[in-house]
């Protein structure tokens, strides 16, 4: 089973990407956390401007980040929504992933706050269709690298070959700190990973932590 989805923020302000495939279950029996990566072991992403059109022309923003070479990365999207996606998978299923899409910031922090919840409530709404006991877990203030944000944690689940697999959901709004541009971040991660035992771990277990912790404007 595949499942995908399409955020797409009002006034053209924000959009998402991010998908994930749902395929047989796939449990190890011990949180095995993950050592330190090397060096050698990680690729730098760039963004660039090249190939850019429409809305990621029009919002593009310079920003790169460090990630696992066992990581797939995809860098063109036809449909003009994402930056990059990265993805680690096992055996053919999602264990963790990033979308980077592109984010309008407002005049003020208070007109921030009201598109925001527009676009939460947008993505709680599709959600909600898609993930079984889909639920919020908090909102509020958060820290990517260096710079500040706002998110929002969700969790649900959904069933592959009669069995349940836990899906947590983490979308973060990071102006540049200059305020006029921004970055989207829509990250995906599943108990088909054995270091995500619950929804808070998503981006600070894993490998996901390596590209947050790496990303900079």
């Amino acid at each position: 089973m595949k499942n995908a989805w399409k955020i797409l923020g009002g006034c053209g302000c924000l959009s998402m990407i991010a998908g994930a495939a749902m395929l047989a279950v796939f449990f190890i029996g011990y949180r095995g956390g993950i050592p330190s990566l090397r060096a050698a072991d990680l690729a730098h992403y760039q963004n660039t401007r090249e190939g850019r059109t429409g809305n990621l022309a029009e919002s593009y923003v310079d920003f790169s980040f460090d990630y696992p070479k066992t990581w797939d990365l995809k860098t063109s999207d036809p449909d003009n929504i994402n930056f990059v996606t990265a993805e680690r998978r096992a055996e053919g299923k999602t264990w963790e992933n990033l979308n980077v899409g592109y984010f309008r910031p407002a005049g003020s922090e208070a007109e921030n706050q009201a598109l925001y919840r527009q676009v939460l409530t947008q993505i709680e709404g599709q959600f909600s269709q898609q993930f079984k006991d889909f639920k919020k877990i908090s909102e509020g203030p958060t820290r990517i690298g260096a710079y500040n944000g706002h998110e929002a944690l969700y969790a649900g689940w959904v069933e592959a070959d009669g069995k349940r697999i836990d899906v947590y959901t983490r979308t973060v709004f990071i102006p540049t700190p200059d305020g006029t541009k921004g970055v989207s971040f829509m990250m995906m991660g599943t108990s088909l990973n054995p270091a995500l035992e619950k929804p808070e771990d998503l981006g600070q277990e894993g490998e996901l932590p390596t590209l947050l912790n790496s990303f900079k404007f």
